[in-house]
């Protein structure tokens, strides 16, 4: 997210349809005439590939179709051919067909996906990972873990069209600590990374978090919102009401099917794109303007103004970082900063 404001360089080199989903698994698909049928490539998208063995158990079923095909439908069931019964959409502008459970999936349990649209079936074969299993010591065996949240392998949904290209821009992780948990809510501390490492950055204050993460569907939590900060080229963009969801994994060394979701306002991007000369006026309309094009429309922010742009990222994981346990920072620490080579004069300046 940091480094939204550096893809705008190279927003024409992409096309509009990107999904940003990387690892679809091409079924070939057919094409061509029965009953006037214009679709000619199916892809599965979530699971990953038939075969698949990491299906998040919250997870939503989704194809892409090259062509839209508004009678598309998916349906699921267990491999033992139990029916799964939930919800099955049509995406009218990417094609996509998505079916979203009623009920979380079991873990470590095997399920068939068909596809139904104007040429015909697919079908595909997979399986959930262990996330959703109970937690082998309980909440307590979480209690001083750290979580490196690397956003630059995760899927942008939005902003829609250009939000996938975000990632390769990434020099920051966002941690996630355990301060304390129990079986119905749990306290965590976040913090920001130094730019291409694991370690808490001293010079900027750790993110805590004014109310407890809801633990109550444990190992599912939830926290936020809350208002932070990245870097990005020597500029500070903010993130504003984010919110971190998902599952730890039953041996605590990571925790998955995560969504991240804020809004970044253009009047923070404003500096860093006119520093890459990628716009010459300060006006964060500019900015709102340069990624029209790609359907992605302002809305407004917490005062009103049309100048803010929502960030949803899903299929996080956030592996363990051993022994590295978050600090509590309310501002600026000259000693700890200063022995990151920093100085909190760069910070407040």
């Amino acid at each position: 997210m940091t480094r939204y404001a550096l893809i705008a360089a190279g927003l024409t080199m992409f096309s509009c349809g990107d999904s940003g989903k990387d690892g679809s698994d091409d079924t070939g698909g057919s094409g061509g005439g029965d009953g006037g049928c214009q679709v000619e490539n199916v892809a599965v998208v979530y699971p990953a590939s038939d075969g698949a063995t990491d299906f998040y158990y919250r997870g939503a079923v989704e194809f892409a179709l090259d062509v839209t095909d508004s009678s598309a439908a998916i349906t699921l069931a267990s491999k033992a051919g139990d029916a799964i019964t939930g919800s099955s959409s049509v995406n009218p502008e990417t094609g996509a067909v998505s079916f979203q459970p009623d009920a979380s999936l079991s873990p470590s349990t095997d399920y068939l996906a068909t596809l139904t649209y104007c040429a015909g079936d697919v079908t595909v074969g997979f399986r959930t990972s262990d996330l959703g299993a109970s937690l082998e010591q309980g909440a307590g065996g979480l209690v001083d873990r750290t979580y490196v949240v690397n956003l630059g392998d995760a899927n942008f949904v939005e902003p829609a069209g250009v939000g996938s290209l975000i990632g390769q821009f990434l020099t920051q992780n966002i941690l996630l600590g355990v301060v304390s948990a129990d079986d119905s809510s749990m306290v965590m501390r976040g913090a920001v990374s130094i730019e291409d490492t694991t370690d808490q950055d001293y010079c900027n204050p750790s993110i805590e978090f004014p109310e407890e993460a809801d633990f109550s569907e444990a190992p599912y939590f939830q926290i936020g919102p809350e208002d932070t900060a990245l870097s990005a080229a020597g500029f500070e963009i903010k993130i504003n009401q984010l919110r971190v969801s998902g599952d730890f994994a039953p041996d605590y060394s990571y925790f998955g099917g995560g969504i991240l979701q804020g809004e970044i306002d253009a009047r923070d991007l404003v500096d860093i794109l006119v520093d890459q000369g990628i716009i010459s006026d300060d006006d964060p309309s500019a900015v709102c303007e340069l990624i029209a094009p790609f359907g992605v429309v302002c809305g407004a922010c917490q005062d009103g103004l049309d100048y803010c742009l929502s960030i949803y990222v899903n299929q996080i994981e956030a592996m363990e970082d051993a022994g590295n346990v978050l600090v509590q920072i309310d501002e600026c620490d000259p000693t700890l900063c200063e022995e990151q080579g920093g100085t909190c004069e760069d910070e407040e300046g």
